[in-house]
């Protein structure tokens, strides 16, 4: 076999491996029950409030092009503020993160379509202020369900002051 066949060969090996060789996952954060608890705890408080002034935010006009989006948008709150209000009360009752992961991954899911739903709305300041104290819980929370949590980054068109 030639040389350039042989190293072809080699390589088509190596790139097959690349799966099976052990990844470079970051570690969890050490598991403190009390600490989660109260993160959930001020995470449902969060997606209280957001719920909330969403809730007082006037519609757009029928049959403008955010009215779908927005009825959209308010369903995702609707049902992000029910998931943690489980996810919260599951770790106060003493279930942990084997027992929970589910119901985190559930509100992070909800509150990222959330987000993506968001970009297509106009959203009042007050709104755009209880999103962002939403996503600086879901930062602080991440870490203790995902070892490769990636922060989320305030976005442009819901929360005041974030950068394009």
């Amino acid at each position: 076999m030639p040389n350039h066949h042989l190293v072809r060969v080699l390589r088509l090996l190596a790139i097959a491996a690349l799966p099976l060789a052990p990844s470079a996952r970051a570690e969890l954060a050490a598991w403190d029950q009390a600490k989660v608890t109260g993160l959930a705890k001020e995470l449902e408080t969060a997606t209280d409030a957001l719920y909330q002034t969403f809730r007082q935010q006037p519609p757009p006009n029928l049959g403008s092009m955010q009215s779908e989006s927005y009825y959209r948008l308010k369903q995702l709150v609707r049902t992000l503020h029910a998931q943690v209000d489980v996810f919260a009360k599951s770790l106060e009752e003493g279930e942990g993160r084997d027992q929970t992961v589910w119901m985190y991954e559930t509100a992070m899911s909800l509150a990222r379509s959330a987000r993506l739903e968001a970009g297509r709305v106009f959203v009042a300041k007050d709104v755009g202020e209880r999103a962002a104290a939403v996503r600086g819980v879901l930062n602080r929370l991440g870490p203790y369900y995902d070892p490769d949590f990636q922060t989320l980054a305030p976005h442009p068109n819901i929360e005041p002051g974030a950068t394009r």
